[in-house]
């Protein structure tokens, strides 16, 4: 059984880095108050309960991948010279997202119960990308958004957007096998 992503092509590969094209797609989106652990787990449990039937039409929606995690913090504005971290600090707050089914718009999305879900389309876009194995916790996040970052300064690329980190595995899945990315639009 395939589970859907959003879709994109490969415009340049290095190693662990890649640049992509991604088409449009929607998320859905619940914002989390608390570490970085906590943010995740909670608003994993608050889509995927809405996924699973909890919505105004009780439609299961398939799951999709990847889990991604922003913080909901605006990066702060530097010198290119110095890297800006996107990870909110303890007690910060964190926007977790679960891509919707290609199926779907924002016309025919069933309304959520719950008040905290919110929806966003994502126009089409070009990013660079990160990839790497492992349980996603916060200081991987961190080591792994720097080395984007510093990828990205050597190319003279230009971050436009928060780093999300995006878990692409069920939590059973052994770190060596599980896929994780940072994302930032470039």
């Amino acid at each position: 059984m395939a589970i859907e992503s959003p879709r994109y092509r490969v415009v340049s590969k290095e190693g662990k880095f890649e640049i992509r094209e991604y088409e449009g797609y929607i998320l859905a989106e619940v914002e989390v108050q608390g570490d970085y652990d906590h943010a995740i787990n909670t608003g994993f449990r608050i889509l995927a309960d809405f996924i699973f039937g909890n919505n105004k039409r009780r439609t299961r929606i398939k799951m999709t991948s990847p889990v991604t995690e922003t913080t909901a913090e605006q990066p702060e504005k530097i010198e290119m010279t110095a890297p800006v971290s996107a990870v909110a600090s303890e007690g910060g707050r964190y926007t977790i997202a679960f891509v919707m089914p290609s199926k779907y718009n924002l016309d025919t999305l069933p309304e959520p119960n719950s008040r905290e879900i919110g929806f966003r389309k994502v126009d089409a876009h070009t990013a660079a990308v990160i990839r790497f194995p492992g349980y996603l916790k916060k200081r991987l996040a961190e080591e792994k958004a720097e080395e984007l970052k510093n990828w990205l300064k050597k190319r003279n690329l230009t971050a436009k957007s928060l780093f999300a980190s995006a878990q692409y595995n069920p939590p059973w899945i052994i770190g060596p096998f599980r896929k994780n990315e940072i994302i930032v639009t470039i």
